[in-house]
């Protein structure tokens, strides 16, 4: 049997490049485990109910219902850093492949309720502005851990009005995924735009593997990036370290490293911003200028 509408109000998360090939299974588990434990801890730290029957779990992403008594001004306040806090929490004690970068979107409106759950196009809108394009790139081309999007109708009720959440800090953009095309507000929550690597960088980079070898090698040579320590200080800097897979031994880790960051606009020149800063003046910085120089604009 169907039931009538119910108001409620939606988070939902999900988490950048879970799927990412260089992710081992348990890596997966652990950001899986990761991603539960920072909503969770965020929720409570803002006094937000939870309870396991109001989650709907997707693998790589959770959506929440919330009553339709708690105020509204709290999704957009208070939790979107205290889920950051979390997230730096949960990266700062695991592994690069075990990070969590996360989009978060907050809509409200209207659920049906039936015997096996719940649905309605406002449920279904709140996971579709999730994955708007603006959202995703502002992620990505950042160094943020969180980025918020929010529906227009919730901007327009909500954010605009209350200068604690930071109504001046977002962006508009156009949603256009699937059936839905629609008016979205994005905010980059942590972090910087990285305008820079990308301007430099372009699109993403493909490299073979005669174009792979002379780079590992040389990066192989690089004061500051040939101990397994000196990487784990670069990779600090780099925004997406978190999908990178680690080796314990130095040339699979390096190629691994390169790899990813080639798989991301701008993350080849932003690696090698990163490690000019340890090797700046170097001859192997010279020769990975020169290398990468001569593949043009694409690095």
């Amino acid at each position: 049997m169907g039931s009538a509408a119910v108001h409620r109000s939606f988070v939902v998360v999900d988490v950048e490049s879970y799927g990412d090939p260089d992710r081992s299974s348990p890596q997966r588990t652990a950001v899986r485990e990761g991603m539960y434990q920072v909503l969770m801890t965020a929720f409570a730290e803002c006094d937000l109910p939870w309870d396991d029957k109001s989650v709907d779990d997707a693998g790589d992403s959770l959506l929440v219902l919330l009553p339709a008594d708690v105020t509204k001004a709290v999704l957009v306040e208070r939790l979107p850093e205290r889920v950051v806090s979390a997230l730096r929490r949960h990266n700062e004690i695991h592994a690069h492949g075990a990070r969590l970068r996360m989009r978060m979107a907050v809509h409200a409106g209207e659920v049906h309720f039936d015997d096996r759950g719940r649905t309605g196009e406002e449920m279904i809108f709140a996971y579709r502005i999730l994955d708007a394009p603006a959202a995703k790139e502002s992620l990505k081309s950042s160094t943020a851990t969180l980025v918020l999007v929010v529906s227009d109708l919730f901007y327009r009720s909500v954010v605009r009005h209350d200068a604690a959440a930071r109504p001046g800090d977002y962006t508009a953009a156009q949603a256009k995924v699937k059936e839905v095309d629609a008016r979205v507000w994005v905010r980059l929550v942590d972090g910087h735009p990285n305008e820079g690597a990308r301007a430099a960088a372009g699109p993403r980079v493909e490299l073979t593997l005669a174009e792979l070898g002379p780079v590992v090698d040389v990066l192989l040579r690089t004061p500051g990036f040939d101990t397994r320590e000196g990487r784990d200080l670069v990779l600090r800097e780099v925004p997406f370290a978190g999908a990178i897979s680690r080796h314990g031994a130095n040339r699979p880790d390096t190629v691994s490293i390169v790899r990813t960051c080639a798989h991301y606009p701008g993350g080849l020149a932003a690696l090698l911003e990163a490690i000019r800063f340890y090797a700046a003046g170097s001859t192997e910085m010279a020769e990975l200028d020169t290398l990468l120089a001569e593949r043009g604009s694409g690095v």
